[in-house]
């Protein structure tokens, strides 16, 4: 065999691994992936994935904070903390029409520790989804720009 007409193992699959090239994947399985492992998520994120989801979409408008290029740490913490009172809320009222025997642990907690649990996951969700459609917008506006 030929060692010096082979390919080297890393060029044997084109734009995977750390030899990719910039721009090889489109964006747009990067955001179909970006989906699909949001599907996977654990229970109480999955949960908490849609109060986070629809507090950004009030805030997802043209000039909106979120788009700024730093955003404000205490308008990100104030719609955190609207995030986690609507959960809490949410919580409360699913804890008093329900029965205690057929709860997980976690579910049976005291609001005053599971909150800060809660808050740091609302947190990383809130960047996280405020991140993903800084993503498209910038896409968007890529290839639209007037």
């Amino acid at each position: 065999m030929d060692y010096y007409s082979a390919f080297p193992f890393y060029m044997g699959y084109q734009g995977y691994g750390q030899w990719a090239q910039p721009g090889s994947v489109p964006e747009d399985r990067i955001l179909e992936d970006m989906e699909y492992l949001q599907q996977m998520y654990p229970t109480y994120a999955r949960k908490y994935q849609s109060a986070v989801s629809s507090a950004v979409d009030k805030m997802d408008y043209e000039g909106s904070f979120i788009y700024d290029q730093y955003p404000d740490k205490l308008t990100m913490q104030r719609m955190v903390e609207s995030v986690v009172v609507v959960i809490r809320t949410n919580e409360q009222t699913v804890d008093a029409g329900s029965d205690m025997a057929d709860t997980a642990l976690t579910e049976q907690a005291p609001w005053s520790e599971k909150e800060p649990w809660i808050r740091e996951l609302v947190t990383v969700l809130m960047y996280y989804e405020i991140l993903t459609r800084r993503r498209k917008k910038n896409k968007w506006n890529r290839y639209y720009q007037f």
